[in-house]
């Protein structure tokens, strides 16, 4: 696939701002930043450790990842991949583009966007930063910082074969209506825990993925609400 054409002095020109850009940045402008968020143990709080460990956690990993919010003309809608069954950790799973932080990165946001290149192959430039969520901590031992990031519509992708298996959207109203938001109970090594999950069609989302897109439908529901 072709990589986006680009304007050499001004880059892509910018897309149309609805309603949704300004509450989730006033939703990550509050004056109270996002909290520390431990989904696993936030459901299973009888639990010491993830059923996959044979040990607590002592020390988390470092990751970001990106938030892609594609502004397309008829909705906003938002990029999730497959992962590879090659890859090491989340084999198979659904997921946003991101990875561990790398010494040379600048910080989180240059870690979610460097990953987000290497995975899919959306150029810096056609993602405009909004802002992060903080720490959301799971349960594989990752320390994930979510960059919320609006892709140009014009952005093409390339997703890399050795990582990404394949590609969808889902639409951001779909995301954010709590509604579509379920607990379901799951077994590994013969012991129960729950997990966060967001159906959609032949999709199911679920985990720390389900996790993060929570916390922000839940931080743009409560500035409504408020």
């Amino acid at each position: 696939m072709s990589k986006p054409r680009k304007d050499p002095a001004t880059g892509p020109v910018p897309a149309t701002i609805g309603p949704w850009r300004d509450e989730i940045s006033a939703a990550l402008s509050a004056p109270e930043p996002f909290d520390t968020r431990s989904i696993f143990h936030e459901l299973n709080p009888h639990l010491k450790k993830s059923p996959i460990f044979q040990r607590p956690m002592e020390e988390y990993r470092p990751a970001a990842v990106l938030f892609p919010i594609i502004d397309r003309p008829e909705e906003p809608s938002v990029l999730l991949t497959i992962r590879s069954n090659e890859m090491p950790s989340h084999a198979g799973q659904i997921s946003f583009p991101g990875g561990r932080v790398q010494e040379e990165d600048r910080d989180h946001t240059d870690t979610a966007l460097r990953e987000t290149w290497e995975e899919v192959g959306i150029e810096r430039n056609y993602v405009e930063v909004m802002g992060d969520m903080g720490l959301h901590l799971g349960g594989m031992g990752f320390a994930v910082t979510p960059v919320v990031g609006v892709i140009h519509p014009d952005a093409d992708f390339t997703p890399c074969p050795r990582e990404v298996q394949g590609m969808f959207e889902v639409p951001l109203a779909h995301l954010f209506d709590l509604d579509k938001h379920i607990i379901e109970e799951r077994k590994n090594n013969g012991v129960k825990y729950r997990m966060p999950a967001i159906p959609y069609g032949e999709f199911h989302i679920w985990g720390l993925t389900a996790g993060i897109i929570n916390s922000l439908a839940k931080a743009v529901h409560d500035r409504r609400d408020g």
